[in-house]
């Protein structure tokens, strides 16, 4: 198919920067606020797993008591060594103990190993909705951009538009002078001028409001104008058949929630297990009276044993609570497929419905552009009035207008497909 290229801004002011494209992208992606959002979310959830992975090799901790007695108690526990005759028991009122204990998990049921899972898949859920988010910046900013750049052709064509009436003007202004035309016919070029003038200063205004939120989200200084970019006005679409849909990253998020569900259920689960756990003990006992003589050194090493038998469905509640968790992200990934079948048909059919507009309007414009022709003729030669060849320029100038729109309104179809198809950032 034809390629079909138009001019889209002329810079008049050569001594301002210009804004490009790219470099708003790039802005947006490293200083926008919510991509920092995600990317703490992101490290945020590294370190939950790094703590989840942690708590499988138990922990060591100092500990310490102090302890005031009504009756003496002794440093170390009594064994039969002694009780003998021969013995002394060290005893105290103020017992100071000090000592490192390490606890470590032998058996969970599972349920260390399914939450070292569940942060993993938590941490590839985040990097997924970070893309998605860059994507969805990336739309935001061209989106804006086209905008003003249609805004930017708009002012262009308007100021000719307005060359165009004044240089009317003139002639008309001529022409009262030696008499050939009325009066009439000076004030209405006069007033078309100004009503030129004043949709200008209103494009002018819309651009400038367009500036300021490109600024605000892409966190640049200052923009003087937009650097124009080339558009192709092509029917051809690229998209992808439904059995594609499982590559997007958005569809891949809903199966790491699915997959997630299933981690919480077997992690509720594993609370019917036993849990098995290993408590060890090195440490000394002072007579606080006399701290450096009177001690006692300890140490023990014990399994202990924990089983829920019975909690009156505490535990059932959780399992049934994650299982609900689970078929949620079931429908949810039902209504996102249901959703981007309507959001692709409908982004398809703007691509489509803005290229057969173009099309229409550039043959319009053509058209117009003749009639405009003859009408400055025709008022010339003084067989029409002042007010068919106005009409005739006004309807030029609307066309020009709305090939204008259409040309971008065409291009930013082309963005949000980009956007629906996760390939925005690709093809940058």
């Amino acid at each position: 198919m034809k390629i079909i290229k138009i001019p889209i801004f002329i810079l008049l002011s050569i001594g301002l920067s210009a804004t490009t494209i790219d470099e708003l992208i790039d802005s947006g992606l490293a200083n926008n606020s919510i991509i920092q959002k995600d990317k703490l979310q992101t490290q945020l959830i590294e370190e939950k797993r790094k703590e989840s992975r942690a708590k499988k090799f138990g922990e060591f901790d100092m500990v310490g008591s102090y302890t005031h007695y009504n009756l003496p108690r002794t440093l170390a526990p009594i064994v039969p060594s002694a009780l003998s005759p021969t013995s002394s028991v060290e005893t105290t009122k103020d017992l100071f103990t000090t000592g490192i204990q390490y606890s470590v998990p032998l058996y969970t049921g599972g349920a260390l190993s399914q939450q070292v899972e569940i942060d993993n898949l938590s941490k590839v859920m985040a990097e997924t909705k970070s893309k998605l988010t860059r994507e969805e910046l990336i739309y935001n900013i061209r989106s804006l951009y086209l905008s003003g750049l249609s805004i930017q052709a708009l002012i262009n064509s308007q100021d000719s538009y307005i060359q165009a009436l004044q240089k009317l003007k003139d002639i008309v202004q001529e022409s009262v002078n030696i008499g050939k035309k009325a009066r009439i016919d000076l004030i209405k070029s006069d007033t078309a001028l100004q009503e030129a003038k004043g949709n200008r200063l209103k494009l002018e205004s819309s651009l400038k409001m367009i500036k300021s939120t490109l600024m605000a989200i892409t966190h640049i200084d200052n923009i003087d104008y937009l650097e124009p970019i080339s558009v192709s006005v092509d029917k051809q679409i690229n998209s992808i058949p439904e059995e594609e849909f499982e590559n997007l990253e958005r569809f891949k998020l809903q199966n790491l929630e699915i997959e997630k569900g299933d981690r919480v259920i077997s992690k509720a689960k594993s609370i019917r297990e036993p849990q098995v756990a290993v408590n060890s003990y090195m440490g000394y006992s002072y007579d606080i009276d006399d701290f450096s003589l009177s001690k006692e050194r300890m140490w023990q090493v014990g399994v202990n044993l924990k089983w829920d038998i019975f909690d009156f469905d505490k535990t059932s509640a959780k399992i049934q609570q994650a299982k609900i968790s689970k078929l949620q992200a079931i429908a949810q990934k039902q209504a996102t497929t249901e959703g981007f079948k309507k959001l692709l048909a409908k982004a398809t059919s703007d691509i489509e419905t803005s290229f057969a507009n173009y099309q229409t309007n550039l043959s319009n414009l053509n058209l117009l552009k003749e009639t405009q022709k003859i009408e400055e003729a025709r008022y010339e030669a003084g067989v029409s009035t002042l007010n068919d060849l106005l009409l005739a320029k006004s309807k030029t100038q609307l066309a020009k207008s709305k090939l204008i729109e259409s040309e971008y309104s065409y291009q930013n179809g082309v963005y949000y497909l980009d956007y629906l198809l996760e390939r925005g950032e690709i093809e940058r």
